[in-house]
């Protein structure tokens, strides 16, 4: 499970954005919970899977890694993109919320680093587990 540890920080930092965002509703948030508890499930059994069927092989086949990109690149979109869609939400609810020209700025310069952090840890994602040589 040390493998998974970079999806655990991932998903902790998800679950904190949503457990704690005022705008969300209390169903909406355990079904985000739900969800990304569902497919992390399905992503390391499935992962797990293809690990141990190439295990053991040297030199590891293309096939493996065919399988292994191919996995990890439709499980990215699985998590990114309503993380995407979320975050976008959350913003459009802050910046709505709020009343002077300065705060809607600074509301607007605070998407430069959640965007940097949002693609970091889009390509942390593909880049740890399905890095392909």
């Amino acid at each position: 499970m040390q493998q998974y540890f970079g999806l655990f920080v991932m998903l902790a930092i998800i679950f904190i954005v949503v457990i704690f965002n005022k705008v969300l509703f209390s169903w909406f948030k355990a079904t985000i919970i739900v969800y990304y508890s569902i497919i992390s499930y399905v992503f390391i059994t499935i992962k797990n899977k293809i690990d141990r069927q190439y295990e053991n092989i040297t030199p590891v086949p293309d096939v493996y890694w065919d399988k292994n990109s191919g996995w990890v690149d439709s499980m990215a979109g699985y998590f990114f993109w309503p993380l995407l869609i979320i975050l976008l939400f959350i913003y459009y609810k802050w910046f709505i919320r709020v009343q002077s020209k300065t705060a809607k700025l600074l509301v607007l310069l605070s998407l430069i680093p959640t965007a940097t952090i949002f693609l970091f840890f889009a390509f942390m994602f593909v880049f740890a587990y399905g890095y392909r040589p």
